[in-house]
């Protein structure tokens, strides 16, 4: 439409320096529109590649055995940060504290109850895991107790970890390094019937403070999401 503009300003106008104004608007206009155009098909057609892209690659996600997903999602992209506001724990600093802990009143309810958790790992002062407790273990304890004619407001954190059987269970928790995958969680967990927790460490093993934790439903998920 410019172009033919211009032209019949050529032709008709007797004016030469009105079509050397024309001339001059072309020049500057043109090349905008131009460079308009090319943005918006460079756009729409970079939206088409990135739309198939991100389908192509969901597709071959959902292709994925359960074990290959967990292979390909790092430890550290899944765990609960242990030093997070929001994660539940008990650390006791001192061996005297778990004497000292009433297990219905402290523990299960000014920590499972009110934050409404049914596991709860125990670590020391350093960080480093001990026990990961669970609530339905807890409440098997406390019915066999006061089957005993113990009062249950009596009942410490201590006279359950003195529980042998109870305290394997307790203790059965896994632990993997940073640069581990979920894979390793899983077989971990897969390796131990009384296994359902995993922990994040400095190291990978039990003796270094602990960074994450993973449970066995969050392998669960992450398996088939």
């Amino acid at each position: 439409f410019l172009g033919v503009v211009a032209i019949s300003v050529a032709i008709f106008s007797d004016n030469k320096e009105r079509f050397a104004y024309v001339k001059d608007v072309l020049t500057i206009v043109l090349p905008l529109l131009g460079t308009w155009v090319g943005t918006v098909l460079a756009f729409y057609f970079s939206r088409e590649n990135f739309v198939a892209a991100a389908e192509h690659t969901a597709s071959l996600v959902r292709q994925l055995t359960p074990d290959q997903r967990l292979q390909s999602i790092a430890v550290t992209e899944a765990m609960i940060e242990v030093s997070a506001a929001t994660s539940t724990k008990l650390t006791l600093t001192t061996p005297d504290d778990a004497a000292k802990l009433k297990l219905k009143a402290d523990v299960v309810d000014a920590l499972l109850e009110k934050n409404k958790r049914n596991r709860l790992p125990i670590l020391d002062g350093n960080g480093k895991v001990l026990f990961v407790i669970h609530r339905s273990f807890i409440d098997k304890f406390l019915v066999k107790k006061v089957a005993g004619s113990t009062a249950l407001a009596d009942v410490t954190l201590q006279d359950l970890l003195n529980d042998i059987e109870l305290k394997a269970i307790f203790q059965s928790f896994a632990t993997v390094g940073r640069e581990a995958r979920l894979i390793a969680v899983k077989q971990a967990m897969d390796g131990n019937p009384n296994c359902e927790d995993a922990f994040v460490t400095e190291d990978g093993s039990k003796a270094t403070k602990a960074v994450g934790w993973i449970t066995n439903e969050m392998v669960r998920e992450k398996s088939t999401a």
